[in-house]
């Protein structure tokens, strides 16, 4: 219902007349829409992202929001002794078949050995998120909001592990925030801020995925904007990326329901 009454600025509006007198005003254009399309209804003057692709469908996130450090992938950034740069080679889709096995760069390595490689949950979900077979997720814009202390050594993780063959997570990835410092705090609001700026996306489609081991981000992102997320706090595993799509996909059934019962 909040969503629905802050969202009446980019909608039209009629009057549903409840006796004896009072007239209250709701938004509607079309006849009960969902609460998440109302968000995309904006004016000329709005910046509002439009939905595309899979985010045609309520029922899924426009953008998907991942955290880095013991979420996608381990160890920590701050955990390193040395940005790493050395390639290491393995399989790209352990899920997959072994007929099916394709190899590319799976992790990085610093001068002292220690490696940076993405949990099997993780791999999976951007895999699932890119390969281009899977059209149900397709359009779903990929973002990053992290607090990590080495932000270098973030990007250049970003930039070197492939999820497909030559194709490195940067490469998917739309918006990224990473660090604390300038408008970044230790706090991912400020994150989320810059992502909702930047893409113009309604905060109510995003669904954000976060470790929550050094403070309960998920459930700050949630009180402050209402943004649906999943606590991974063994880093991402493959159950928890399909129960974050299946909680925002409840939320939105839910919204739905409401909106009809509000319109009849």
């Amino acid at each position: 219902v909040r969503r629905l009454l802050l969202a009446k600025r980019h909608c039209n509006s009629i009057a549903l007349v409840v006796p004896p007198t009072t007239s209250i005003i709701l938004p509607i254009d079309p006849p009960a829409p969902s609460v998440r399309a109302f968000s995309n209804m904006s004016s000329q003057n709005s910046n509002q992202t439009r939905r595309t692709g899979a985010a045609a469908n309520p029922l899924l996130p426009t953008m998907i929001v991942f955290d880095l450090d013991d979420c996608l992938w381990s160890p920590e950034m701050h955990e390193l002794s040395s940005k790493p740069s050395i390639p290491v080679r393995g399989v790209l889709n352990p899920h997959m078949p072994s007929d099916q096995a394709v190899e590319g760069i799976v992790g990085l390595s610093n001068r002292n050995g220690e490696t940076v490689t993405l949990y099997d949950g993780a791999r999976r979900a951007l895999y699932e998120l890119t390969c281009q077979q899977q059209q149900q997720y397709a359009g779903i814009i990929i973002a990053v909001a992290s607090t990590s202390l080495e932000p270098s050594y973030s990007y250049a993780c970003l930039n070197g592990i492939e999820i497909l063959p030559g194709q490195t997570m940067r490469d998917l990835i739309q918006y990224d925030q990473i660090g604390r410092t300038g408008k970044l705090t230790s706090r991912k609001t400020t994150h989320f801020q810059e992502l909702h700026q930047e893409s113009g996306i309604a905060y109510d489609e995003m669904l954000f995925f976060d470790d929550c081991n050094w403070g309960d981000h998920v459930g700050d992102i949630a009180k402050e904007f209402g943004v649906t997320g999943q606590r991974t706090p063994h880093g991402l595993q493959w159950s928890e990326f399909q129960q974050g799509l299946e909680t925002y996909k409840q939320i939105a059934l839910d919204d739905m329901e409401m909106v009809q019962k509000m319109v009849r």
